[in-house]
């Protein structure tokens, strides 16, 4: 039934990327983020769906009047600087059949970001994307949420082969929308998408909590500290909380809470098996970077067997888990410095449209959307210190926005749209007041 309902989907999909190249975006990015291929179980389980997506929406644009260009701050610069690091990495990379097939992948994901930069031009696509993000994403949270209250007790995994494949990765994911999901409940008119928005927030905070995850929980913590900060209601948010945390002890299995637990002191934290695997594979990516200068090892190499007990003999190959540490070993010192400053242009940015748009109604919602995407970003890099997620197509497409977010509210831009909007002077009216005042002519 799933492969019927995908399979008509597509047929309906297709031309509309080819008609709409900024609604074939956001289906692209539904794809790849979403994974809904790996959903199904019969003839379309796991076929690159997301491929033909793309290409009819390539097509759309060149075919189209869509603008060709990025916007005009340095963040697509820097995004396709560091694409060009990458690939020279990869090309001197001492593994260079593994470093390739992860290079594609990421060239995959990256693409579509690069077409954001191009399409997202009106309030519609920005806050379209947003809803593309939470639908995404919302659904595993929801679903590992009704998992937990039908009594299971597993680990909430995400689709296979995917960037959130795993409890953690999923876990940071579903952080980093919340909230995107705060947004829209904020903005939405519709009474029904209200209450289910307003339903979503406390159903995936409970997933977070049992996705086993230490990381997203830390991250959680953070967001839910943001969103206090901002609400107008903060004693019943405050009150709202301490209910859910009654909720969440309730019903969450022993064996996650005696995870979390370990997580008390210092002491239980060097003892970690789990811990401690990570400050080896920090320490293999420190001695990459230095031995495979200025282009680190390339893509995946740092925790491959050979490279990894190359270092470290007696250790087990483990996996960066931090995106920082990722990017030193695969990338070196100056792929690093590149991917930091793309992390903190997004945040100046959302920021300046914060200040741009503050006080200014007609721009509420570009004002709401740069602080959420501000939060989310936060969530990200605070989850992502602990997780190997440097790649996520999410965030990426989060940056993105903000870039548009920008252009979008440049002082230029919105005194050209208000004078749009102004009603139109009768030919002959006065121009200013006062015996200075000048006549319009006709035109």
């Amino acid at each position: 039934m799933r492969d019927i309902v995908l399979g008509l989907g597509m047929l309906f999909y297709l031309p509309l990327s080819i008609i709409s190249p900024a609604a074939g975006l956001m289906c692209w990015e539904w794809f790849s983020i979403m994974n809904p291929h790996r959903q199904v179980y019969g003839l379309l389980h796991a076929k690159p769906l997301n491929s033909a997506i793309a290409v009819a929406t390539v097509l759309g644009w060149l075919l189209s009047q869509e603008r060709k260009r990025f916007t005009p701050d340095l963040l697509p610069w820097l995004l396709l600087l560091w694409f060009f690091w990458m690939t020279l990495g990869t090309l001197a990379a001492p593994v260079p059949v593994v470093a390739w097939d992860y290079w594609d992948r990421v060239m995959r994901i990256l693409v579509p970001v690069f077409f954001c930069f191009a399409l997202l031009t009106t309030k519609a696509r920005l806050v379209g994307m947003a809803w593309v993000l939470v639908i995404a994403l919302g659904y595993y949270g929801i679903k590992g949420a009704g998992y937990l209250m039908i009594g299971g007790s597993g680990t909430i995994v995400g689709p296979p082969s995917s960037m959130i494949a795993d409890n953690n990765t999923l876990a940071a994911a579903v952080v980093m929308e919340l909230p995107l999901v705060y947004f829209l409940w904020k903005h939405t008119r519709l009474r029904l998408l209200r209450i289910g928005l307003a339903a979503a927030i406390p159903l995936q905070v409970m997933m977070v909590f049992g996705s086993h995850s230490r990381g997203g929980v830390i991250a959680l913590g953070v967001v839910l500290f943001l969103l206090w900060l901002r609400s107008d209601r903060k004693i019943l948010y405050a009150l709202f909380g301490m209910a859910m945390a009654v909720l969440v002890i309730q019903t969450m299995p022993d064996k996650i809470w005696a995870r979390l637990a370990t997580m008390h002191s210092v002491q239980s934290i060097q003892d970690d098996s789990s811990f401690h695997g990570r400050l080896m594979a920090w320490k293999v990516a420190i001695l990459c970077a230095r031995d495979y200068f200025p282009f680190g090892a390339g893509f995946y190499t740092p925790q491959m067997h050979a490279i990894f007990n190359h270092y470290l003999p007696e250790e087990d190959a483990h996996a960066a888990h931090s995106i920082y540490f990722q990017v030193l070993g695969e990338h070196g010192y100056i792929g690093l410095a590149i991917y930091l400053v793309i992390l903190v242009l997004p945040l100046l940015n959302a920021t300046l449209v914060i200040h741009r748009t503050r006080g200014v109604a007609e721009m509420a919602w570009a004002h709401d959307l740069a602080d959420m995407i501000r939060v989310a970003l936060i969530a990200f890099y605070v989850g992502g210190a602990a997780l190997s997620l440097a790649y996520f197509d999410g965030y990426l497409v989060l940056i993105a926005m903000t870039s548009c977010l920008r252009e979008m509210t440049a002082p230029r831009r919105r005194g050209a749209a208000a004078e749009a909007k102004s009603p139109a002077r009768p030919p002959g009216e006065l121009v200013g007041v006062g015996p200075g005042a000048a006549v319009r002519p006709r035109l």
